[in-house]
């Protein structure tokens, strides 16, 4: 399976103010705060193994395993 419209955002300061917020709301790691604030202000979906993200208001998260 092909996967299109895969892209890398920039690390910038909204983003970096928003995993901080995101890690204390939702106890995510640093890495994992930052790919969630990332795929939120970009209006991009997250393709995680970590269960974690579900639990984030607003992320579109896919399972990888629903893709195959």
């Amino acid at each position: 399976m092909r996967i299109c419209n895969i892209h890398e955002v920039p690390l910038s300061h909204e983003v970096l103010t928003r995993a901080s917020l995101t890690r204390s709301k939702y106890d995510l790691s640093y890495f994992d705060s930052l790919h969630a604030a990332s795929a939120l202000l970009h209006n991009g979906v997250i393709i995680p193994i970590d269960k974690g993200y579900r639990k984030v208001v607003g992320l579109r998260a896919l399972d990888p395993r629903e893709l195959v």
